[in-house]
């Protein structure tokens, strides 16, 4: 063999080194989020559909009562589902139920909400404090009006005929003692009148508007 391969040969194999390449790991690819066609929009999520709620018995036998004890003061009173509307103590009174929320509230018209000043206000907020006690003062739709608001399924004829009393009381007495005639919360210049007392105060003007009507 030619001595110049032989030397060539080996010195090839001096200077031949492994070469090491290294492996970068890459990444799986991420597909792109697909969007619906322009013209097939995603459907809307469905929703389960609720029971309708009902009336409970109880609130529906507290309509009953309330019904009842209105036919004692007046038999003509109407009912109109869940609304009584009827005229007493020459006050026009709206009693109105919600036999599914199970609320009850009594309101009196009074008047002009916005010919009340900064300081007949704050008297009423000082009536509601004490002297209207169950009953209330409150402005609703430019109107100012004597309620009374209470769960419909515990309330009784008892808590009825004197939360009405005290609405039209809150009426009579605005501008005055702003009293409900009830006990006043703390002490103070109620006419202590027990709801029953109340009540026939109420049949009785009840009846003398009829026979001015007449």
């Amino acid at each position: 063999m030619d001595k110049r391969i032989l030397i060539w040969t080996g010195i090839a194999a001096l200077i031949t080194v492994p070469v090491i390449v290294p492996v970068i790991a890459q990444k799986a690819p991420v597909a792109p989020p697909v969007s619906p066609p322009a013209d097939k929009p995603l459907p809307p999520p469905v929703a389960t559909p609720e029971k309708p709620r009902e009336a409970t018995k109880d609130a529906v036998a507290a309509q009953a009562m309330i019904d009842a004890s209105l036919k004692k003061i007046d038999k003509d009173i109407k009912r109109d589902t869940n609304i009584w509307q009827f005229t007493l103590a020459k006050h026009q009174v709206f009693v109105i139920t919600d036999p599914i929320a199970e609320r009850m509230r009594i309101m009196v018209p009074i008047g002009d909400a916005k010919a009340l000043d900064q300081a007949l206000l704050t008297r009423l907020m000082q009536a509601n404090f004490d002297s209207a006690l169950d009953a209330r003062y409150a402005v609703a739709q430019d109107v100012l009006w004597g309620v009374f608001i209470h769960p419909l399924t515990s309330l009784d004829e008892k808590g009825f005929v004197s939360g009405l009393a005290q609405a039209i009381a809150v009426a009579d007495n605005f501008g005055s003692s702003f009293s409900s005639g009830a006990v006043v919360f703390g002490g103070g210049d109620s006419t202590k009148l027990q709801a029953q007392e109340l009540l026939e105060l109420l049949k009785k003007k009840a009846e003398d508007d009829k026979k001015n009507v007449i």
